[in-house]
């Protein structure tokens, strides 16, 4: 299978362009570049088959941030270095897509469906997704640019839908004698103000949104490779969690299974006869590594977990409010 290979260019630390020095600052920052670890060692001495495991773990966002527990990465960047390192690896032969997240923003769950649903196109290799924990609202929105679904039977699936967090801190401000004066364009520019309560004509528009990204969701559900019809991803479309079992007998997954069990998917889909290396990406090697070992451990490094709680407060006074597609039952 022959694919395009990297540009030279982009191989070179500095580029030259327009007659300035282009230094890319972000992954110098960052810290160690992305480093390909084998996992399984597969046949093949001077070519080999390798079969990539890419992992979305945590909550997905499109930028970076400190929680109360720790950073939060930005999910989209990181994904995409994992792809385009993929894409431009002509013994990549397929891709493990392992989940345990349960969604995050909703563009940024958008960008990642779509970056797989073009490598896709571009590479022509299998994605087989397989749930390990948890792959809710925006995770099963990532999960379904794969080519198939796999599903620990003890997952967590579905929980299709959107949600906008908002605060009405006016009470609490009025009791403390605090008042807030915005000056305004227009009426409407303070929309979301956590300082006022909504009026019904706003709330209506906000609803508005969330309608149009709810059918976004439903529509990329129903035109997964063995999706469900339109009418039957509305009718489980309500918000619900499913086991791994269960989601499977409502065709949200296509099998039940391991991280093991979807190597050998894409094995098959890619045609490999030979043993193929299995390989991830990390920007931090770690030792015993195998495929039960990913999440996190003993002498590597610590994802963020979808039950850690976030604030942000790079200059803001209040988290912002943003659209999620996003299972999480904690919140307020």
């Amino acid at each position: 299978m022959m694919r395009s290979i990297l540009p030279v260019a982009l191989a070179l630390p500095p580029l030259l362009v327009s007659g300035c020095i282009v230094i890319p600052v972000g992954d110098l920052l960052r810290g160690p570049a992305l480093e390909e670890q084998v996992l399984a060692a597969g046949d093949g001495f001077f070519s080999k088959d390798k079969i990539a495991i890419v992992e979305i773990d945590g909550i997905i966002t499109g930028g970076e941030s400190m929680g109360i527990l720790g950073a939060q990465e930005n999910t989209v960047a990181e994904t995409k270095a994992r792809l385009d390192r993929v894409r431009y690896d002509p013994e990549v032969r397929g891709i493990v897509l392992r989940i345990s997240s349960p969604g995050g923003e909703v563009t940024a769950c958008d960008v990642i469906h779509h970056e797989l649903v073009e490598l896709k196109k571009s590479a022509r290799i299998p994605v087989v997704a397989v749930i390990v924990d948890e792959g809710a609202s925006g995770g099963y929105y990532v999960a379904s640019a794969a080519d198939l679904i796999v599903a620990q039977p003890t997952a967590v699936v579905g929980s299709i839908g959107v949600i906008l967090q908002t605060f009405n801190l006016a009470g609490l401000l009025g009791k403390i004698g605090v008042e807030t004066q915005p000056v305004k364009s227009a009426e409407k520019k303070d929309i979301l103000s956590p300082f006022r309560a909504r009026t019904e004509e706003e709330t209506a528009i906000l609803q508005g949104v969330v309608n149009d990204l709810y059918q976004r969701f439903v529509a990329v559900v129903a035109e997964r490779p063995g999706g469900l019809p339109r009418e039957e991803v509305l009718r489980l479309a309500d918000g619900r969690i499913f086991s791994g079992v269960e989601a499977q007998k409502l065709r949200l997954v296509d099998r039940i299974g391991y991280v093991a069990d979807a190597v050998q998917i894409v094995r098959e889909r890619a045609g490999i006869d030979r043993a193929p290396e299995i390989i991830r990406y990390s920007r931090r090697g770690r030792s015993g590594a195998n495929l039960y070992s990913l999440a996190g451990g003993a002498g590597g490094e610590r994802p963020s977990r979808g039950a850690e709680i976030r604030l942000s407060l790079p200059g803001d006074l209040l988290p912002r409010a943003r659209f999620l597609y996003l299972w999480q039952p904690f919140a307020p």
